[in-house]
């Protein structure tokens, strides 16, 4: 079973959206797990916008990297740079795909506004995660 971890700097909004979708897609079928270089609260735009789009992580968990020493990810998807580097230093055997996305908790305004931002965040993030699922698990749909 492939072991895939996403890997962000604060595992809050994309890194939660990628697990979320990812998870979906492989119906628990592969270790998906996502953390961050510090961890934080999860973003409760990315709750509300993913809980439309169909994935619920209203439960999800904020996690720091070092929490999840015991899983030999084989598999790792980086969202910021120096999390490519710190993924390529700490798991040097593991396939490393870096997958930027602008980060919608950078987005100002009303709430309408940027809750239109993180839509569209988990649009992008939703096609990222259907395509890798087939190209890189091998899974048909």
């Amino acid at each position: 079973m492939a072991k895939v971890l996403i890997l962000t700097t604060e595992n809050a909004a994309r890194s939660q959206m990628l697990e979320g979708w990812l998870r979906y897609y492989t119906r628990n079928n592969v270790v998906v797990q996502s953390a961050g270089l510090t961890s934080c609260a999860i973003d409760p735009f990315a709750v509300k916008a993913m809980i439309e789009a169909v994935v619920d992580i209203r439960e999800a968990k904020s996690k720091i990297l070092g929490k999840l020493d015991e899983i030999p990810f084989d598999q790792i998807i980086t969202l910021t740079p120096l999390a490519t580097s710190e993924a390529m230093s700490k798991y040097p055997t593991a396939t490393v795909e870096e997958a930027i996305f602008d980060d919608p908790k950078l987005a100002t305004g009303e709430e309408k506004e940027r809750l239109k931002i993180y839509r569209r965040s988990v649009d992008e993030i939703d096609d990222y995660a259907f395509n890798y699922a087939v190209r890189k698990l091998g899974l048909e749909f």
